[in-house]
């Protein structure tokens, strides 16, 4: 049971850090190209339409990272579920605020700031697909 839990976190992970680096090198960048309205329509549309993708599988990895820790060895899963923590705070207390109040010229803020989740989702599935083989 605890190893189907660490292959359920480590697919939402794998997923979602592919997202990020996604919107880090791609999506967030030609934010700043868009102008006027039409950055304002495309944000909006972007927002209401990635939070149901993304929404899921943070659901479904925060629950299996709780499921872990608790099922196993608090030890062994405490560092990934402290980078979880980071990238949870992160979006809660720095990225949804800047998507807030987001124009053209604060996007290069949002850019840097979203490093923070970016190399925490890159570092937790390299830590769990090591837990998974070994």
């Amino acid at each position: 049971m605890l190893f189907a839990l660490l292959l359920v976190q480590l697919a939402a992970c794998a997923a979602m850090t592919g997202i990020i680096w996604l919107v880090q090198i791609t999506i967030y960048p030609l934010f700043a190209r868009l102008e006027g309205e039409i950055f304002d329509e495309y944000h909006a549309r972007y927002m209401a339409r990635v939070t149901y993708v993304i929404a899921p599988l943070m659901l479904i990895e925060a629950t299996s990272c709780a499921a872990c820790l608790y099922l196993g060895d608090w030890q062994t899963m405490i560092l990934s579920t402290l980078l979880l923590a980071v990238i949870w705070a992160s979006t809660a207390l720095i990225q949804v605020p800047q998507h807030a109040k987001l124009t053209q010229k604060t996007v290069p803020g949002l850019v840097r700031s979203n490093w923070i989740r970016t190399i925490a989702w890159t570092t937790r599935t390299v830590l769990l697909a090591s837990m998974s083989i070994g």
